[in-house]
């Protein structure tokens, strides 16, 4: 036996596994058929009269339903009009069998919706014939149907990739137009200093500035390199979470204390803690000293980055004589940052692409930055499993909200035996 005589076979045992429902309110000519279909190794089920046959194919339906014209209540176009009104039944290929030869019942039994007509008396040869092909039919428009649900996903996912390499090729056009700008600015600033000091006179104090201003490009290059090269391990996964234990209190305070040097007193930082279970609750220009640590499972370079970018962008976006809160809220779970600023807000078209790499809100003029700061943060955020939310008010202020689990779901000191 060939191949294509396999699949012909196959084919047919496929669609003798078929169910028929047979709709006839004359018991012989349900008998009749029902007998020769069964031989046939079909499935066949009866019905007597139009709302018996509804009520079936409600319940199951059948894989085509061979439907007698002539029967009393409900007849056989009414049955057809009502199946293909319902969604569920409306594809069901329905016969029709009928005594009658007139055209115009032909006719009608067509503009219906049946698929073909069987005059009475039937020949078995002819009846197995059209159910054979009003079956196969409906098994290639079934796959059909399948394969363009098919092409039209494939053609989605492509969409969605073109549109993806259409942003990653615009990205790598802005990252080189932006670092490029960034170096760019830094390094002529090093040459220039570097060629003063060629071949100019200078006074000691004068040399040590130029030095200085070096020092300082070089550094403003170096952390922005630092953040192109964290952006892009976090970006393909290379960026793993590392977990330490260490006091969140004293973590804090280090890094209030370190942004207050770093802008010589010119912003005022209000830190706020509050602790659940606990009366502790602070309102001055670091967390106490004498406080017990807290002692929490987290990783610290994450957290670092997280804060200094919020805060320092809070600063940097704020005018001198405005204050910025900084909230620190403890539970067994979770620890809740809250950074609030007074400054100019942000605009609600930039809320949408605030997190991503390289975007800038349109009111922040002439102020300095790259763009990565909060893309950073989003992505430290994300590694941690954690969530980042935002509330934003034009020239009224902004409050970032970061919600980071502590691992292990408690936190590992003992409170109360620190305070004892």
């Amino acid at each position: 036996m060939t191949n294509q005589d396999l699949d012909q076979t196959n084919k047919q045992k496929d669609l003798s596994n078929a169910s028929i429902l047979i709709v006839d309110d004359t018991i012989y000519n349900i008998q009749l058929l029902s007998l020769m279909l069964v031989r046939q190794g079909y499935e066949v089920r009866q019905a007597t009269s139009g709302l018996e046959a509804l009520a079936q194919v409600n319940q199951q339906p059948p894989d085509i339903i061979l439907l007698d014209i002539r029967m009393p209540e409900l007849n056989g176009y009414e049955v057809c009009m009502r199946l293909k009104a319902n969604p569920e039944t409306k594809n069901i290929p329905v016969i029709f069998i009928s005594s009658i030869e007139e055209s115009t019942e032909k006719v009608e039994a067509f503009s219906v919706g049946g698929v073909d007509y069987i005059s009475k008396p039937f020949q078995l040869i002819e009846v197995l014939a059209r159910i054979e092909t009003h079956l196969r039919l409906c098994s290639l428009q079934k796959k059909l149907q399948e394969q363009n649900e098919q092409l039209k996903l494939s053609a989605e996912v492509l969409a969605r990739s073109l549109k993806q390499e259409r942003e990653l090729s615009q990205m790598k056009t802005d990252f080189i137009s932006i670092v490029s700008h960034e170096f760019r600015t830094p390094l002529t600033t090093i040459q220039s200093a570097s060629e003063l000091l060629e071949y100019y006179e200078w006074t000691k104090e004068e040399k040590v500035e130029q030095l200085h201003q070096i020092q300082s490009e070089v550094k403003h290059m170096t952390e922005l390199m630092e953040d192109v090269l964290f952006l892009s391990n976090g970006n393909t996964n290379r960026t793993k979470i590392n977990l330490t234990q260490f006091d969140i209190l004293s973590f804090c305070n280090q890094i209030l204390r370190q942004l207050q040097r770093t802008f010589a007193q010119e912003y005022t930082l209000n830190s706020f803690l509050h602790i659940s279970s606990t009366n502790i609750s602070i309102s001055n220009h670091h967390l106490r000293n004498d406080l017990p640590p807290v002692i929490v499972k987290m990783d610290e370079k994450l957290l670092r980055q997280i804060l200094t970018n919020l805060i320092t962008n809070a600063i940097k976006y704020s005018s001198k004589d405005k204050t910025i809160d900084f909230k620190i809220t403890i539970d067994q779970e979770y620890i809740t940052f809250v950074i609030i600023d007074r400054g100019i807000g942000i605009p609600e078209e930039d809320l949408e692409h605030l997190f991503s790499a390289f975007h800038r809100g349109k009111n922040v003029g002439i102020l300095p930055g790259t763009g990565l700061g909060l893309s950073i943060v989003k992505n430290c955020v994300d590694i941690h499993n954690g969530s980042i939310s935002v509330q934003s008010q034009l020239n009224i202020g902004t409050e970032f909200t970061v919600i980071l689990p502590i691992s292990d779901g408690h936190i590992y000191s003992d409170r109360r035996k620190s305070e004892n």
